[in-house]
């Protein structure tokens, strides 16, 4: 599976937290060749199957995030420009003049009230290029969420390929499902690859999809901060490029023992290129799947990406591809605890 081709694939949908039906859609159909069973659950959570040839094999639940960030239109100006709110973990200085889409097609760009002496998102608006708040009406209603609307393309060597792109987090984890999901051929799991809904506001979706499946194991992949730019203040361990990151811990969770063992060690056995993920701070999914129930053996597989939370994150195509074999490879490894 072609990775930079899908995450294209991904971005061009509409999929904000709370309004995943389109991005939803999407991986769905994409997914559908090599599952055995495909469902939503009544939280927008997809629910891709792989069945294991064992009837009673345990149950391992896979959880990508599919929602994105957003900015969410509460008022209308006379003049027809628009003021928002946030969806998700926005930062007002990384997001001036970026150009956005809303669901129905609308677009704009993201200005900066002229007094303003830094950036604040009470003091931003999109100007979608109406003159009249009557005009901006017609193609925009407080409640309407727009999106980034900046392109996915590739940097550097042909040796080193990095993609930079809008929603890199954590469309790039969504990837690396797809890609595991392809490759696993012998499941010892009966495999649950979840793509929740609503983790940038609160981690929302997971825990009932944790509920309904109530696996045995499980592993998250998502986006980790990266500790290879010259500025970094060391709160991460992962780098672009250097391959698969098994988390040991963020703010939200710190992953059971035994499983970034066997992670780590199937990564070797299988020579798929692996590092530690320390992060001081951030969560993921992991934190919801883990206490369903009597408790779930959960680990992490993460996606090393540059500039979290900004209009064009940067990762690695060969680090997401690292990802979806490592995750592969773990689904085809008997239980070893």
């Amino acid at each position: 599976m072609d990775a930079f081709k899908i995450l294209k694939q991904l971005n061009c949908c509409y999929g904000p937290s709370g309004c995943e039906s389109e991005i939803r859609e999407k991986i769905a159909e994409i997914a559908e060749p090599y599952a055995d069973e495909i469902c939503t659950d009544t939280m927008g959570n997809l629910i891709v199957r792989k069945k294991a040839a064992k009837a009673d094999a345990p149950r391992l639940m896979f959880a990508a995030h599919m929602d994105s960030l957003g900015l969410i239109v509460t008022y209308i100006e006379d003049c027809g420009l628009l003021r928002f709110g946030v969806v998700g973990g926005v930062v007002a200085q990384n997001i001036v003049a970026t150009p956005v889409r809303f669901a129905n097609g609308t677009v704009g760009t993201i200005g900066l009230d002229e007094d303003s002496t830094k950036p604040e998102i009470d003091k931003m608006f999109i100007d979608i290029g109406a003159a009249t708040r009557q005009e901006a009406e017609a193609l925009v209603k407080p409640g309407d969420v727009a999106i980034y609307d900046t392109p996915t393309r590739m940097l550097g060597m042909a040796a080193d390929q990095r993609i930079v792109s809008p929603y890199v987090d954590n469309r790039a984890g969504c990837v690396a499902q797809l890609i595991a999901l392809e490759k696993l051929k012998k499941p010892v799991y009966d495999c649950y690859f979840v793509f929740t809904v609503q983790e940038e506001v609160g981690r929302r979706g997971a825990k009932p999809a944790a509920f309904g499946i109530d696996p045995q194991y499980g592993i998250v992949c998502d986006c980790t901060l990266t500790d290879d730019i010259p500025w970094t203040k060391h709160t991460g361990t992962s780098k672009v490029g250097g391959g698969a990151s098994v988390k040991v811990m963020d703010k939200s969770v710190i992953c059971h023992p035994e499983m970034v063992t066997v992670l780590k060690a199937v990564a070797a056995k299988k020579k798929i290129a692996c590092q530690t993920d320390v992060l001081k701070w951030g969560g993921t999914d992991g934190s919801e799947i883990r206490h369903n129930a009597s408790g779930v053996y959960t680990g992490g597989v993460s996606v090393p990406c540059r500039y979290v939370h900004t209009p064009q994150e940067v990762c690695s195509e060969a680090d997401i591809q690292a990802a979806g074999a490592l995750m592969a490879a773990f689904a085809e490894t008997k239980p070893q605890f």
